[in-house]
């Protein structure tokens, strides 16, 4: 969980409706309005099919589908694990 990227997320804050999640459009990020958001850490995960990812809880991602997909999503559990970091993003 890397915290430290929080900052630069540019998170929407709790009480709005899509808290926790980023205000910068991913694919086309303003950097004039969101600067910090070019320290943001990323990886870049190209998927083939049949191929599965497994994203801890709270991890950020942002997904761009190339063709006709489908996902499942689950929580894994453990935010206990990481309520500190957690606290320190905000939510």
């Amino acid at each position: 969980f890397r915290s430290f990227t929080c900052v630069h997320m540019n998170l929407l804050p709790r009480g709005h409706p899509s808290a926790r999640h980023s205000a910068v459009d991913w694919s086309d990020p303003d950097l004039e309005s969101f600067p910090t958001f070019k320290h943001a850490h990323v990886n870049e995960v190209v998927m083939q099919p049949g191929d599965v990812m497994y994203l801890p809880t709270n991890w950020f991602h942002y997904i761009i589908s190339l063709d006709l997909n489908f996902q499942c999503n689950t929580r894994s559990g453990g935010e206990h694990l990481y309520r500190e970091e957690i606290n320190e993003c905000g939510f």
